[in-house]
């Protein structure tokens, strides 16, 4: 879902408060990533169906897929929305309350980067997915882009454009069924927020994936979001991305 990004990857160093001759404090990239996305997605993640999700080619895999159907048909989700301007101003302004509260740097910094006037985090997102196909306005794609951010930089993945516009959308669908059980999504209102959330979240992540690598702190980085994302149940270290979606190595 990352082709494409020279924009949000000249916005790197804006975004996370970056100076001139100035590494960014891997600390501050940190606060400002985990302030916002685990505390949105920590019941999706806690949730055992993130991981029955994920089986591989197996007759236990077959076991799964008729399990997820019989769910699927007994509770259909619409993922799909319309965000509003003003949904987007309160996305911003939340997560800038939430920064500024735990670290006034951080959200300072964000702040400056999304704040009015500044860079439009929907319209990044948007280019983001542009060439997966997949439809931006759709809580599962949102998080589909950040569950394969993090898996991509869990992984160590250098070359991005290994991750083809198939493997996008395979996510795209298992994320889907993911969000599909989590009961919290049953308003129009709370996919949008949930929706517009994410975005932002999976925006923050990649950001400061770019700034850890532009300032030799990436191991550091990849090793604290792989921890985080083991601490609410899902090791990506144990996942391969296929044209299937996740599966298990």
């Amino acid at each position: 879902m990352k082709k494409g990004l020279l924009m949000l990857a000249l916005l790197g160093g804006l975004a996370l408060g970056a100076r001139p001759g100035r590494a960014q404090s891997v600390e501050l990239t940190m606060d400002i990533f985990t302030s916002s996305v685990l505390s949105q997605t920590t019941t999706l993640l806690n949730n055992n169906a993130v991981m029955s999700a994920y089986e591989n080619s197996t007759a236990k895999k077959d076991a799964a897929r008729g399990k997820a159907a019989g769910s699927a048909a007994s509770r259909t989700v619409n993922l799909a929305y319309t965000p509003t301007a003003t949904l987007r101003q309160q996305t911003v302004q939340e997560l800038g309350r939430k920064l500024q509260a735990s670290n006034p740097a951080a959200g300072q910094s964000f702040n400056n980067a999304f704040g009015p006037g500044k860079a439009d985090y929907n319209q990044l997102f948007m280019e983001m997915v542009k060439q997966s196909g997949l439809p931006a306005n759709n809580a599962a794609t949102a998080f589909a882009a950040y569950l394969e951010i993090g898996y991509a930089i869990v992984n160590d993945v250098q070359n991005e454009s290994s991750i083809t516009p198939t493997m996008d959308r395979a996510l795209q669908r298992q994320a889907a069924g993911i969000l599909s059980q989590n009961k919290g999504l049953t308003s129009t209102t709370a996919v949008a927020r949930f929706g517009e959330a994410t975005k932002l979240q999976a925006i923050m992540l990649y950001l400061g994936w770019q700034s850890a690598r532009q300032h030799g702190q990436a191991g550091q980085f990849r090793q604290t979001i792989a921890q985080q994302f083991r601490s609410q149940g899902l090791d990506l270290s144990m996942l391969q991305l296929t044209n299937t979606g996740l599966v298990k190595k």
